[in-house]
């Protein structure tokens, strides 16, 4: 009898361990299973990203292919000219009415003159376009001009970007950097960063607007270098140009530009841009408030204006 409930009890132990190791094994094949899964999910995963990823990629470059292919036929069918003939690269100042400030154009002026060029077909081109122009002999419209402003009032926000949208022109505003946030006549960094993104482009016109010829080879430097570091962090594009401040220049200020990493300068020499010039010493088109409708159509139209 004893001999019988021992069999008994090695019988149970023996099924007990039976089933435990059963269920074991089966764990652990589930486990497996379950890892297994997991790799091929996080693989499947990791390739469904991969492929998000290529897509996305692809769609950026078709943005992109598209947006240089538009570019590239924006002057399809126009009547083209080459680098000597030049084109007209007109400069402002302030777009505010007064009286007696040949720098201060009345907005009703300024949009009389983008109306004269919208109604004769003329058409604005950006900084790249003007480079490519001067440097790679790359043909424009006939009637072509660049549209400038000097300095950054705050009135370029309030009344010439206004005006410039609605014609659908774009143009460069040269700001002093110095002056952006601490002079409420002057342009703020919303002002920039949201131009900056709707057609205008943003230049240097120096940290403090000084006279480059009376100032150190050290603070020629600073002012050069550190204006387009400092919109270029703002706007966080590239800044390519520059206009001297009162127009004034020599070569060492040009070395400093050119190491700066600068492409255009614009200076205030009378005359159209053109394909004979320094990219670093490009003349421009004055634009007083003063200007009668016939001068501006002439100055626009003939290279050797009066």
């Amino acid at each position: 009898m004893k001999k019988q409930s021992k069999i008994i009890i090695a019988l149970a132990l023996i099924l007990i361990c039976s089933i435990f190791c059963g269920s074991l094994i089966l764990k652990v094949r589930n486990n497996d299973n379950i890892s297994k899964n997991n790799k091929v999910n996080a693989t499947n995963n990791s390739k469904e990203e991969e492929q998000g990823k290529v897509k996305e990629n692809n769609q950026k470059h078709n943005v992109n292919e598209k947006k240089a292919e538009k570019l590239e036929n924006r002057f399809e069918g126009m009547e083209l000219k080459d680098n000597l003939v030049g084109v007209p690269i007109l400069y402002y100042h302030s777009v505010e009415k007064s009286e007696d400030n040949e720098l201060r154009i009345s907005p009703k002026k300024f949009r009389g003159q983008l109306k004269y060029l919208k109604d004769n077909n003329y058409v604005s081109l950006t900084l790249q376009e003007l480079q490519s122009y001067i440097t790679q002999n790359k043909p424009i419209p006939k009637n072509s001009v660049v549209i400038t402003f000097d300095d950054g009032y705050k009135d370029n926000y309030d009344n010439a970007y206004p005006i410039l949208k609605e014609f659908g022109y774009t143009a460069t505003i040269f700001v002093i950097s110095g002056l952006i946030d601490k002079d409420p006549n002057y342009l703020n960094s919303d002002h920039i960063k949201e131009m900056s993104k709707n057609g205008v482009e943003i230049g240097s016109h120096s940290i403090n607007h000084d006279n480059l010829l009376e100032i150190s080879k050290e603070d020629k430097i600073e002012t050069i270098t550190k204006s387009k570091q400092d919109l270029e962090k703002l706007i966080e594009k590239p800044v390519i140009s520059i206009a001297y401040p009162f127009g004034k220049f020599n070569d060492d200020i040009v070395n400093i530009t050119k190491d700066a990493g600068y492409t255009l300068g614009f200076t205030i020499d009378k005359g159209w841009g053109n394909g004979k010039e320094d990219p670093l010493k490009l003349s421009r088109v004055y634009i007083s408030a003063f200007i009668t409708d016939e001068s501006f159509k002439e100055r626009i139209s003939k290279s050797q204006y009066k």
